[in-house]
């Protein structure tokens, strides 16, 4: 018996065992877009692009670059994790915020 329960602690201790492969990958998704974030953030900070513009083309460049990055670098099959929507919102409202944070924090 303490065998058992010393095997299912060293399981969930483990992150490796925890996380599937897709968890992986959107994890991968997530991180990514918030370097994407940064830097334009920078970018747009340096550049003045301000108003309704500004923010279309950060979603634009963002969700144009992720999707590129997951359907044609990667090739993986877009359905596996719940279609293309899915991937593209991945950490979208996180990335967002980092963008509007670094962005006017140049500005």
């Amino acid at each position: 018996m303490m065998a058992l329960k010393k095997e299912k602690r060293n399981q969930c201790q483990n992150i490796y065992f925890a996380l599937s492969p897709q968890d992986e990958f959107l994890d991968v998704i997530y991180w990514f877009r918030q370097i994407i974030a940064v830097i334009l953030g920078i970018i747009w900070g340096v550049v003045p692009l301000k108003g309704f513009v500004g923010i279309a083309i950060f979603c634009l460049i963002n969700a144009g670059v992720l999707y590129l990055y997951f359907s044609s670098f990667q090739q993986i099959d877009e359905e596996e994790y719940g279609g293309t929507w899915e991937l593209t919102k991945e950490g979208f409202m996180t990335s967002f915020a980092l963008f509007l944070v670094t962005c006017l924090a140049l500005t």
